[in-house]
């Protein structure tokens, strides 16, 4: 009856609200609050001096890259022990191509494929020079200045309506850094 359809799309309407805080909206805070965290650790690591050496930006990138690169492969690991287990007699052979040769975890590598391997290298060693000279806040606001600016691109050349929200949130990026800029805190005087 329509009673019972109006409860059942009052029940899935509040399934739905539930659903998109678990699913977006929390996983976007807690990763938002790792990242502000990661970023004053590193600031913090890379700013403090230990008798008259600074931390190496540099090799704390190669630091930080080696532990994605572990934390990678573990991952891979588990992946294929887990992919192994559930596998049965007759998909035993799922690891050889048609022609009988193993495939690997390179086989469909190309040239191509180390264009954003090498830009996320690059970007990591800018991200930490960064953090050293300037500081993870100043790093947050060309962070969030450059979506800024990538957005008034967009609707400059190619006519994409800028909404009522991104007007708004430009405004108060801008503000905030017109804040932060003409304040400056005591230790930076």
């Amino acid at each position: 009856s329509k009673i019972e359809r109006a409860e059942n799309n009052k029940h899935a309407a509040r399934n739905d609200g539930h659903r998109r805080l678990l699913l977006g909206v929390l996983p976007c805070l807690a990763a938002t609050l790792l990242s502000g965290l990661a970023g004053a650790f590193s600031q913090k690591s890379l700013q403090t001096q230990v008798g008259m050496m600074h931390r190496n930006a540099y090799f704390y990138t190669v630091e930080i890259s080696f532990l994605s690169a572990l934390c990678l492969v573990m991952s891979i690991g588990v992946e294929s022990a887990r992919d192994r287990g559930v596998r049965t007699a007759t998909t035993a052979g799922a690891d050889y191509l048609k022609d009988g040769s193993r495939s690997s975890f390179f086989q469909h590598w190309t040239y191509a494929t180390l264009l954003p391997i090498t830009t996320k290298a690059t970007a990591g060693l800018l991200t930490a020079l960064v953090h050293r000279h300037l500081g993870s806040v100043i790093k947050g606001f060309a962070l969030v200045l450059g979506l800024v600016f990538s957005a008034l691109l967009q609707f400059v050349l190619e006519g994409v309506d800028l909404t009522g929200g991104q007007l708004m949130g430009t405004a108060l990026v801008l503000l905030s850094s017109w804040l932060h800029f003409t304040n400056p805190s005591e230790m930076l005087r």
